[in-house]
């Protein structure tokens, strides 16, 4: 582990450390704080327009704006007027590509303070990258890990977020990849790419809940929002009357089968009941750009081979796991053939080991350290 202590400022556009919802991100930050590290959480892309998206940080919104602790984690909202966003209109697309600088030049004393502070910045994929030249303006000496959890071009980030990356890759120090297979999006940062891996806390598993499924009764499970396609439970589910399908807080609405239960976002800890004593894992992703890394940065399928659950996941994301069953989106026969080898394979998995969080966390922050992590 890295032995001397620093001061740590993680940037996100998406989340906050404070949401239900957990990501790979805040996993880091508390195995970096368990390494003894000082750790601030900043989430900034946050304004009046996020209440017209759904943002899952808007219960957030009377405590932006100011620091609050939790978990040993300074955190921040930075909430302004307005933000610059994607958009399906190219006009509107252009003036974005405007706007992207004014906002990241945006006054704010606190922001500021953070990143004066900090030994290493790790800034989230995609928008936060734009702070960068801010960054090293005010602080010359902190150290840029671009920590990428997904293919820009997979969630659908604006061109100027690529744009502005190319430009300042000298600024960064590392990239920090969830997938070799996004390597050929970073050929720009070539000589600076590491793996990093999935970790489990294993305090959070330590003590897993009863099952809150009815007794006998087989179940499958789906967690989080990521590419959510609805059309896997509507071509599924008639088929499988007898087995009942959870999906948790997947950010939509549409009309559901019978044996189909929608229960909204839940606290990380309070999902792994449900994941834990399922039948079989569901990973419902539908197609996009590049999506063939989420084979090795999947969390919901990381965590589905930890409990030893046989899972279904479309063919771009099997990988090599022989415990996940493929099938083609929107293809009701390749649909039904993968659940009932899901179904059948229960109680044949073999469980995945993980690194803890911590260990982890020092990999993201010090890849020299560890060789077999590097890339190119």
């Amino acid at each position: 582990m890295t032995a001397a202590r620093r001061n740590i400022v993680f940037l996100s556009a998406f989340h906050d450390y404070r949401t239900a919802k957990r990501a790979s991100i805040q996993q880091v930050a508390d195995g970096l704080v368990l390494a003894g590290h000082q750790v601030s959480f900043v989430s900034t892309r946050f304004s009046h327009l996020s209440k017209r998206t759904g943002d899952s940080r808007l219960f957030l919104w009377d405590r932006a704006n100011k620091v609050e602790t939790v978990n040993g984690i300074r955190c921040y909202l930075w909430r302004t007027a307005a933000h610059p966003f994607q958009a399906r209109n190219a006009a509107i697309n252009t003036l974005m590509s405007r706007l992207y600088p004014f906002y990241a030049a945006l006054p704010d004393r606190q922001f500021d303070a953070f990143l004066r502070d900090a030994d290493y910045v790790i800034i989230e994929s995609s928008v936060a990258a734009i702070f960068m030249r801010r960054i090293k303006r005010l602080n010359p000496a902190a150290k840029i890990v671009y920590y990428a959890t997904d293919r820009l071009d997979t969630v659908g980030a604006h061109p100027f977020i690529r744009e502005r990356l190319e430009q300042d890759v000298a600024l960064i120090h590392h990239v920090s990849l969830r997938s070799p297979k996004m390597a050929s999006d970073f050929g720009w940062a070539a000589g600076k790419l590491y793996r990093a891996e999935f970790g489990i806390e294993p305090n959070d598993f330590a003590n897993v809940g009863p099952s809150p499924y009815a007794p006998g009764v087989q179940t499958a499970v789906s967690v989080g929002s990521m590419l959510f396609d609805p059309t896997f439970f509507q071509l599924a589910a008639p088929r499988f009357p007898d087995v009942q399908f959870h999906i948790i807080g997947c950010g939509a609405s549409f009309d559901a089968p019978s044996n189909v239960i929608v229960h909204p976002e839940m606290k990380f800890v309070d999902t792994l009941p449900y994941v834990k004593h399922a039948t079989v894992g569901i990973a419902p992703y539908h197609p996009a750009p590049g999506v063939e890394y989420l084979a090795d940065s999947s969390l919901k399928m990381a965590q589905y081979e930890y409990f030893a659950l046989p899972s279904v996941c479309p063919n771009f994301a099997v990988g090599d796991v022989r415990s996940r069953f493929g099938y083609r989106p929107g293809d009701e026969k390749s649909i039904v053939a993968a659940m009932g080898q899901a179904l059948a394979a229960k109680g044949k998995i073999v469980p995945r080991t993980f690194l803890t969080w911590e260990q982890v966390a020092d990999r993201v922050l010090s890849p020299e350290a560890y060789p077999d992590i590097f890339i190119g």
